[in-house]
């Protein structure tokens, strides 16, 4: 039977980090990228949180709440954004902004409306502070419970630099601790549960895209272009069994995807999601042309509610309990006859 409710446990009862709810969730920014076309203003992904105009302006996608976006707090000296890209839903107060800020622009992508320049040109909050290092404090865990290790080792494979990798390591605290060989996870199955249930999200942004191709072809053509898969095309790849009928990739910058053949496409039409990440560590900690489990099975559990992902996520964890084990016994008895051990 079905079963996350571990999942909520975790996240209802973690107490390595105080995270504000929503953080790290990535905005589906698909059809802000339609309207902004239809409008007028052809855009492109430049990074998680901004897009680059044809005509060389660039764009930062701000929260809904023009308290914390337009008004800076250092006296506008660190603006360097041409335009404020606000891609929210809704339309209460939208004037009384765009004639605000001239250089405002808002997205009502689900009905293809974009204002901007004091008016409409088209078309019929959270708070990004947190504990610092988030990113860096899960990836060292995901890094310490597979792989044990010094904090060099740790920060070389999660792809962190090693200052940041120290100054996190304290978040951690009681659940990891320092032997001869480097750290370690006090309770092995406790810190993969962590890892998994509350993993905030890479966050970024997410655009959905569709070609006649298959799943295996459109994944191979992306790994080539330096993407880095997930979803349950990458979770087929470590063994689970599941249909590897959907793909999310993974990129530091936005490819060319209707060059590439793909046309846009709807949630439930898309075969392709691409994600442009805010934690850059899920694409530098990546094993091989695939992010870890880790990051698979948040990508899973989020997405959908069916029992087939979450079958698959409970795969994944129980492949990362019994990885977590070998690769300590490893560490620790390397001669017992399982194979040469060593430090990870």
């Amino acid at each position: 039977m079905s079963d996350r409710q571990w999942v909520q446990t975790v996240r209802h009862e973690q107490s390595m980090l105080s995270l504000p709810f929503g953080l790290g969730y990535t905005i589906d920014i698909s059809e802000t990228l339609t309207a902004l076309a239809a409008a007028g203003l052809t855009a492109r992904v430049e990074t998680f949180d901004r897009l680059r105009f044809d005509d060389g302006r660039t764009a930062l996608l701000a929260t809904p709440d023009p308290t914390t976006t337009v008004t800076d707090g250092d006296g506008g000296e660190g603006r360097v954004d041409d335009v404020i890209l606000l891609p929210g839903g809704s339309e209460g107060g939208v004037l009384s902004l765009v004639r605000r800020y001239p250089d405002l622009v808002v997205v009502n992508g689900k009905r293809g409306r974009v204002w901007g320049d004091g008016r409409q040109l088209s078309g019929t909050s959270m708070q990004r502070e947190a504990t610092p290092g988030w990113r860096t404090v899960f990836a060292i865990a995901r890094s310490i419970v597979m792989h044990g290790g010094g904090t060099h080792a740790i920060a070389d494979r999660s792809g962190v630099p090693f200052q940041e990798a120290r100054a996190a390591m304290p978040a951690l605290g009681v659940h990891v601790f320092h032997t001869p060989i480097g750290w370690e996870a006090r309770d092995r199955p406790a810190l993969v549960d962590w890892a998994l249930a509350a993993y905030p999200g890479p966050g970024g942004i997410r655009t959905r895209w569709r070609r006649d191709t298959t799943i295996d072809q459109q994944a191979d053509q992306l790994i080539s272009l330096g993407g880095v898969m997930s979803d349950r095309w990458a979770a087929q790849q470590s063994g689970i069994i599941v249909a590897p009928d959907r793909l999310t990739a993974f990129f530091a910058d936005h490819p060319d995807m209707a060059a590439l053949g793909y046309e846009p496409a709807s949630a439930d039409d898309a075969t392709v999601k691409v994600i442009v990440p805010q934690d850059t560590t899920v694409l530098t900690g990546a094993e091989g042309c695939c992010t870890d489990d880790f990051i698979t099975a948040h990508v899973l559990y989020e997405d959908s509610w069916v029992a087939a992902n979450t079958d698959a996520v409970n795969g994944l964890r129980q492949l990362l309990h019994f990885r977590s084990d070998l690769a300590h016994d490893l560490r620790w008895h390397p001669n017992n006859g399982s194979g040469a051990g060593g430090v990870g």
